[in-house]
């Protein structure tokens, strides 16, 4: 059973404006978030169930895959609309966090992670999650549930093997 960090596929990036917030503690704080797109058709970003920047916001077929299988997450809607008023259901994504760093991480001078390495005994049985204790967000899904979001369809978003002690 083998753990992978999921992030936002870097081929697209910043097509959504925040509308009516100045910070990122506003933005997680808020029950609902309005954005507007900087893109002239939903068509162009449908195809975006996984953004990372500046909080984790995923499309509704991710946010019911997540529900099923893990408890602990919270989801908040988030309204978009693009250029022609066309509106897309998104979803603010807050995961559970599991504080399953293991002791063989290694770090930069200025605290930040140089190799995550996760703990196996301290992970339990969570299949996703945000790990605990880094300032960079890394959201963590098992195997089973990235092969259900490839099954599925949900892409595109990019992913890397994290290794487990």
């Amino acid at each position: 059973m083998g753990f992978y960090r999921i992030k936002q596929d870097n081929r697209v990036s910043n097509f959504l404006k925040f509308v009516d917030t100045t910070s990122l503690t506003q933005i997680e704080s808020q029950k609902c978030v309005y954005c507007r797109s900087e893109k002239s058709s939903p068509v162009d970003h449908v195809s975006l169930p996984f953004m990372d920047k500046p909080v984790f916001i995923i499309s509704k077929d991710l946010k019911n895959l997540f529900n099923a299988y893990q408890e602990g997450g919270r989801f908040f809607p988030f309204f978009t609309k693009d250029i022609n008023g066309i509106g897309l259901p998104l979803y603010v994504f807050h995961p559970f966090v599991a504080n399953c760093l293991a002791d063989e991480t290694e770090y930069y001078k200025n605290k930040l992670v140089k190799t995550i390495i996760l703990d196996k005994r301290r992970i339990g049985s969570n299949k996703i999650f945000q790990v605990g204790g880094v300032k960079e967000r890394y959201l963590v899904v098992d195997m089973e549930i990235l092969e259900l979001m490839l099954y599925n369809g949900i892409y595109p978003f990019s992913y890397e093997p994290v290794p487990l002690s």
